[in-house]
């Protein structure tokens, strides 16, 4: 039997914060079209079993408690029956918060309830008042509470927008937001219930993936020509500079391959799979780890032929007659550089026992591959000031203007190749606000600037290099001399095809390479 005498302590309490009649009021949508008002006494009760009703429909409890609605005064108070008693959805009732927390599938989903309680006093409290929650000629369709939201009065054919509540993102913190829409018809009533489907962050990161995606292939793609021009031409195989060239781009090419790959494999299975169900970064096996690990060896690698790349400039630049390294010291180097922080970082996650397949981090062990790739950034900064300084003082003699122009050339052309354009993008608080579509802006353009990279080493080192065209225009010249003598084909002699190979010194090489 249900312990009568509760419910009437209960509603004697209720009568008496009820009976002042001046007490405010709030609007809140009951999910069929229809809204009440309530007063601000009774606001927490009923606004609290509506957004746990409604967390009922997304399959976020274990169980579910019976409830009834019991007439009081021009309203009605929805109880549930518990150990021969009642509770009722009251956030600021400790026992209620007792009953209901149990019913959760976990915790995240009780706190959530809890937010949407809380935001619904908000919304009576801070965006209610006695005008605007009532229809008038400007605005037909008064201020509401629909459950999840809280939205303004709003004109007849207008659309209220309202930030999408923390029940529309399957993660425990949304990357950013987005807005729910209620449609004010024509016939000055609010539309029957909100639009969330456009809450959802699955679609708007799939096309974030979609695009990275596709320029990471587009960049491999136009990437890969220059290595097969640094590799089939003898001057260029025997040419340490254009080795680090090659072997910088190619580490490009990798990394690109290998983060295809796990977005493919692994990141657009998870967009694409059921909440509910396990994917393959949910079940964290070896296989999508070592690709991540592989991954990561191959940016760090990408950073470590960066600093060699940078080290071999700043050598022929600010010390040319000092003795090159052999070629060994910097495989040995660059392959140092390129696993030990990996291991250290791979170390790491298997201790913290990470899962997702190492790609989401939440215990900070990014900072272990980060804090290396920014020491070398670092380090390259300084060589790129010391160059510039020699340059400076070589190109006095050529006059202020002139010493300028070449200066700021040059530096523009170094940007790629020491990496500098990664400490652009690095820094997320340039986004103004924490919309999604601010953060699609810089989404988008960071992926632009970071796969540049390649395509610009391989543009300014290899197709816009003299030394190159003069190989090619050679090859060129090669191949119509034994067609000719092969086919007896008379193409016609002409200076286009008389060329020769030289070997530039540092400072030569950047001047032709800017001008």
């Amino acid at each position: 039997m249900v312990n009568v005498n509760c419910f009437v302590i209960l509603t004697v309490c209720l009568f008496v914060n009820y009976s002042n009649g001046s007490e405010k009021k709030c609007r809140y949508a009951t999910g069929t079209g229809a809204s009440i008002l309530e007063v601000r006494s009774l606001w927490n009760l009923q606004t609290g079993f509506y957004c746990y009703y409604f967390l009922e429909k997304d399959h976020h409890l274990k169980f579910k408690y019976s409830f009834k609605r019991i007439p009081y005064n021009d309203s009605y108070i929805v109880v549930s029956p518990v150990n021969e008693s009642y509770f009722w959805y009251d956030v600021l009732n400790e026992t209620s918060l007792y009953y209901l927390k149990p019913s959760f599938t976990n915790d995240v989903f009780f706190e959530k309830w809890k937010i949407c309680s809380q935001e619904a006093l908000d919304c009576c409290d801070y965006s209610m008042n006695e005008e605007n929650i009532y229809p008038t000629v400007e605005y037909p369709c008064p201020a509401l509470w629909d459950s999840w939201s809280c939205f303004a009065p709003a004109k007849a054919n207008t659309v209220g927008k309202a930030v999408c509540t923390v029940w529309s993102y399957s993660s425990e913190t949304p990357a950013c937001e987005l807005q729910s829409e209620r449609e004010c018809f024509s016939n000055r009533t609010w539309a029957e219930s909100t639009n969330y489907q456009i809450c959802a962050l699955a679609p708007l990161l799939r096309s974030r993936h979609y695009f990275y995606v596709t320029v990471l292939a587009v960049s491999a793609c136009l990437s890969f020509p220059a290595v097969v021009i640094f590799v089939c031409f003898r001057a260029f195989r025997q040419n340490p500079r254009f080795i680090l060239h090659r072997n910088l781009i190619l580490t490009i090419i990798i990394r690109n391959i290998l983060t295809i790959m796990s977005k493919q494999i692994v990141l657009f299975d998870e967009l694409l799979s059921d909440a509910l169900k396990s994917g393959i970064m949910k079940d964290n096996g070896v296989g999508c780890r070592v690709l991540a690990f592989f991954e990561n060896v191959a940016k760090d690698g990408m950073f470590a032929w960066m600093l060699a790349e940078a080290y071999f400039l700043h050598q022929s630049i600010v010390r040319p007659f000092t003795r090159e390294p052999p070629l060994w010291m910097i495989y040995l180097a660059v392959s140092i550089l390129s696993c030990l922080p990996s291991l250290i970082w791979a170390l790491a996650r298997s201790l913290h026992h990470a899962e997702n397949c190492w790609m989401v981090d939440d215990t900070q062990d990014y900072w272990i591959s980060d804090g290396f790739r920014f020491a070398i950034l670092g380090f390259n900064l300084l060589l790129l000031f010391d160059i510039i300084r020699v340059m400076v003082l070589k190109l006095k003699r050529d006059g202020i203007s002139q010493q300028t122009k070449t200066t700021v050339r040059v530096t523009a052309f170094l940007i790629p190749l020491f990496g500098f354009h990664i400490l652009v993008i690095s820094n997320r608080s340039i986004v103004p606000d924490n919309s999604c579509a601010a953060q699609d802006i810089y989404t988008y353009i960071s992926y632009v600037i970071e796969v540049l990279q390649g395509v610009m080493v391989a543009i300014l080192f290899c197709y816009m290099n003299s030394e190159v065209h003069r190989e090619m225009k050679n090859a060129l010249r090669k191949f119509v001399l034994y067609l000719q003598q092969r086919f007896n084909i008379n193409f016609g002699r002409g200076e286009s095809f008389k060329g020769h190979s030289t070997a530039n010194t540092g400072m030569e090489y950047i001047s032709e390479g800017t001008n």
